[in-house]
């Protein structure tokens, strides 16, 4: 019969020591993977119903916007060679107008 041999403590406590210092990273790793699907909240609008722009051939537009609850909200529009933006003044939104159609 064969002889056993001793078990190497030293490396059972490093296995351990091992383990347990890498757990840690591990539960960091896991706890990105969510089972719960995020939902992002439906953040849009009814387009708008109408607007109406100045007419010049400037790069800069100004047109007033007319919402589908009736407000008119005034943008400007620039429109560069490479670049395009708009910029709406919300804070003077008027909805008390009628519309006319």
């Amino acid at each position: 019969m064969r002889k056993r041999k001793p078990l190497a403590l030293a490396g059972i406590g490093l296995t351990a020591i091992t383990m347990f210092l890498l757990t840690p990273v591990f539960l960091l790793a896991l706890a990105g993977c969510g089972s719960t699907p995020h939902e992002p909240e439906d953040s849009t609008t009814e387009s708008a119903t109408r607007s109406q722009c100045s007419s010049d051939s400037s790069k800069f537009q100004t047109c007033t916007v007319t919402m589908p609850d009736t407000r008119r909200v005034t943008c400007v529009f620039y429109n560069g060679y490479t670049e395009a933006s708009m910029s709406c003044d919300w804070a003077h939104a008027d909805g008390a107008d009628e519309v006319e159609d």
